[in-house]
Formats: structure tokens, C-alpha cells, sequence
């Protein structure tokens, strides 16, 4: 199982990757790099989370202007665990915890399968809302929600790609 979620900040790589450790209770990071781009990898319990900067050429365009990647893999072995399922659910918590806790604008790829060959895909936006007043309880004249979410892109057709 693994998901991708974007990030659009001006924070740097290496501050990024501090964030996640603190905010995640992560083991330290090592920083390699991979085609002479520079990447911050995690690994613990079958957990891997790389931070990435990506080339505008690398994104599609929805999220052109988003800098960086956070991507997790999780590996199970032996077992009858929907991970469709969880990555489906986890990937929003994780755009909107990314959000919320670190500032950051985050967006996440929901797909859906049309047929043998294709796919439709479209993206979801989250950012921390300025105007959240941590005072304010749930139903109380004057709340709002800590992450506000945008209305996700619209829906376009993918092709897989050729091997």
C-alpha cells in the first residue's frame, strides 16, 4: 500500500523532514539522493516515507505549483487486509493532519477505475484556515473548521501507463 500527497510550501527540505520526524515520533532521517536530487527517507515497522522536491515536470497539472512530495509505503505480508480501503481513508487524514499541525497546503490524487485500461482521476486541497480560533468549541457562534478544504478538481481521464 502506498499514497502520494503534495505539498506547496517555502520551507526547505531538510525543515520539512524535521517537521514530519517531530510531528510522526520518527526514528532520524537519512537525506540520499537519487539522480542527483536530493530526497529524506524514514523506514520503521515496514513503514517508508520519503520527502522529495519535484521537478514541475514531474507534477500534473493540478499540482504544478506544489514543491515537494510526501509519500508512504506500507508493507504487509501475509494478510487479508482491504489496503485499498485504508489507503482510500488514510490519505485524507494525512493531507489534513499535514495541514493542520505543520501549515502546509497539501493535496491528494483520488482515482477511479472506468474500465480495463483507464482510469479518472482528480485532486483534493487542503490548507490550515487563518481564521481558526482554537477557543471556539464545536457549535459555538463563531467557529470554523481548523483545515479548510477547497472543491476538488474536476475529474479527468488517465491512461495507464505503457511497458
Amino acid at each position: 500500500m502506498s499514497f502520494q500527497i503534495c505539498i506547496r510550501t517555502e520551507k526547505s527540505l531538510q525543515q520539512l523532514a524535521t517537521e514530519f520526524r517531530t510531528l510522526f515520533s520518527l526514528p532520524p532521517f537519512r537525506q540520499n539522493s537519487f539522480s542527483g536530487e536530493p530526497y529524506c527517507q524514514f523506514e520503521m515497522l515496514g513503514m517508508l516515507i520519503l520527502i522529495q522536491r519535484l521537478e514541475e515536470y514531474e507534477c500534473e497539472p493540478e499540482v504544478k505549483d506544489y514543491q515537494y512530495s510526501f509519500v508512504l509505503h506500507l508493507s504487509f505480508v501475509d494478510h487479508e487486509l482491504n489496503t485499498d480501503d485504508m489507503e482510500y481513508r488514510l490519505q485524507p487524514y494525512y493531507a489534513q493532519l499535514l495541514s493542520f499541525k505543520l501549515g502546509l497546503d497539501t493535496a491528494y490524487q483520488e482515482r477511479q477505475k472506468t474500465d480495463h485500461r483507464s482510469w479518472k482521476i482528480r485532486y483534493h486541497f487542503s490548507c490550515k484556515n487563518p481564521r481558526w480560533n482554537e477557543s471556539v468549541l464545536y457549535g459555538e457562534p463563531g467557529w470554523e473548521p481548523a483545515v479548510l478544504e477547497t472543491p476538488p478538481s474536476p475529474w479527468r481521464s488517465v491512461l495507464p501507463p505503457v511497458l
